[in-house]
């Protein structure tokens, strides 16, 4: 009989359990099936900052780490939360000088070479000379008896290099490893690279997980608390648990979305319900829908106040927010913070990509949020096809009206996806796609794109956002704040205090 472990590797910020290894162990648990979760990025991060770095002569992380983790801290500080980080990416800055090339920190890693190159990769792997080859090592000397299938989830890019290195070293030990996880899923669905992947690893899996326990239904419809390997506290105040209220999206019609063809699916509360009885008391509930379900939030509110101590998530930013005072009622029942796709303050970039709200109904929806005691974490996009210095002014000016609701910032440029509905009608936006480094075998979500009249609206967009946009007063104190590091979790814990 198969004894199986679910190991999500660096890097992933260690402020709450990843999402994938999270809903795949708790799936399987649901089943009968013990794999306990080895969050081998926290448990990378613990090495370097408590162990480690004192040996090595670092700056003392100790200090930091305790206020990050206190449950007293019940919100931080932006000035204290800024300094602790400055000094875990110190130490990160200091460790990564053994090892020329590397690009590390809390949120990220890149190799040397060329970017996600997997002949750079399995080369790699294969020295024992990574950044967490150290880490490996050990942990592989403490754990390798326990189990004798390795289920390695990848979210992100930023796992890829150290996946590579621990499928290699669980396999020579004669585990058994098979990968899978979102990253698989969108190489393969809408990216390109699926084979190189395939050519990391000896077994790739681009299904939910239902292949595992050999059933058809989907694997989300019946979840659990999982088993972890270690009992450990995150870098958070609060525990924060991941879950989906859907898959999907409830919108599914924006022009540039590459998930446009993934299906919806309302999760069942009775998963919250039974990870909520199996889990630690009042936990932080971190919905990683696509967007938040309008229509099935309110219906969860008892549920959040009565079983937990806050939640947040990401909202487009439409009229339904509106209705009912429903955003003083989510405020009632706990919810921290909404993320919001307001991304231009244009009428015509919103008709034009089919985002499905006005620039007014986002700003009223922003503003409803802050009244409503909640925290605003704003995106905004630019650089997108056909977009002009008018369209970039009108989101200038939309934030302008915003001034004081705003309590935290993403400033994107546009990237065109490798497959998506925008890039199969390219001409009829005036672009015309191109191809990265197209002789080199890498893996890529989005391709460069040139504009048929010339101009170039990605390099524009960014200089307006160092030259315009940034250094403008309403825009200075809202940047200031948002943190650089533990990005959406820690925003929701912050203290909200009022931006001038």
């Amino acid at each position: 009989m198969n004894r199986f472990a679910v190991i999500s590797p660096p890097v992933i910020t260690p402020s709450e359990v990843p999402a994938g290894a999270f809903m795949l162990a708790g799936g399987l648990a649901a089943r009968g099936i013990e794999a306990p979760i080895h969050d081998l990025s926290l448990g990378f991060f613990r090495w370097l900052f408590l162990e480690h770095a004192p040996t090595a002569g670092f700056a003392n992380c100790t200090p930091s780490l305790e206020y990050l983790i206190s449950p007293g801290t019940e919100f931080y500080d932006p000035h204290k939360h800024r300094s602790v980080c400055g000094v875990l990416q110190s130490v990160l800055k200091a460790y990564k000088k053994n090892f020329p090339g590397w690009q590390l920190s809390l949120m990220d890693s890149v190799p040397p070479g060329i970017a996600h190159s997997t002949a750079d990769l399995i080369s790699l792997a294969k020295s024992g000379s990574t950044p967490f080859s150290r880490y490996f090592r050990l942990w592989l000397k403490q754990n390798s008896g326990t189990f004798d299938h390795g289920l390695i989830s990848l979210a992100y890019l930023s796992q890829l290099p150290a996946a590579v290195e621990i499928a290699w070293l669980l396999e020579e030990s004669g585990i058994r490893v098979t990968v899978g996880g979102s990253l698989a899923s969108a190489l393969n669905d809408t990216g390109s690279g699926i084979k190189l992947l395939k050519g990391c690893f000896r077994k790739v899996t681009l299904d939910d997980g239902r292949s595992i326990v050999g059933e058809d239904q989907p694997f989300l419809s019946k979840i659990e608390w999982p088993v972890f390997a270690n009992n450990w506290k995150y870098f958070s105040s609060r525990p924060v648990i991941p879950f989906p209220l859907t898959t999907g999206c409830t919108w599914n019609k924006c022009l540039f979305c590459p998930d446009r063809d993934k299906p919806y699916m309302d999760i069942s509360v009775k998963n919250l319900e039974r990870i909520l009885a199996g889990g630690p008391e009042n936990p932080v509930i971190h919905l990683i829908d696509s967007a938040i379900p309008v229509k099935t939030i309110e219906d969860m509110l008892p549920l959040f106040r009565e079983k937990t101590s806050g939640f947040y998530g990401f909202a487009r930013p439409q009229g339904d927010w509106l209705r009912d005072g429903l955003l003083e009622k989510m405020t009632d029942s706990g919810c921290l913070m909404l993320q919001t796709g307001a991304e231009s303050g244009s009428s015509g970039i919103l008709q034009r990509f089919m985002k499905g709200f006005s620039p007014d109904t986002a700003e009223k929806v922003i503003t409803k949020i802050s009244d409503s005691g909640m925290r605003n974490y704003v995106y905004l996009l630019f650089g997108l096809p056909g977009e002009t210095e008018k369209d970039r002014e009108l989101t200038l000016a939309m934030v302008r009206r915003l001034k004081g609701k705003i309590d935290y910032m993403n400033l994107s440029v546009f990237n065109l996806p490798e497959k998506c509905e925008l890039t199969d009608r390219a001409a009829e936006f005036g672009i015309i796609p191109g191809e990265y480094d197209s002789d080199a075998s890498v893996l890529r979500f989005y391709r460069p794109f040139q504009s048929i009249d010339g101009s170039d609206p990605r390099k524009e967009a960014r200089e307006f956002i160092k030259n315009v946009f940034k250094p403008d007063p309403a825009v200075i104190p809202v940047l200031q704040s948002t943190p650089r590091w533990f990005r959406a979790g820690h925003m929701a814990l912050m203290k909200k205090t009022p931006l001038l």
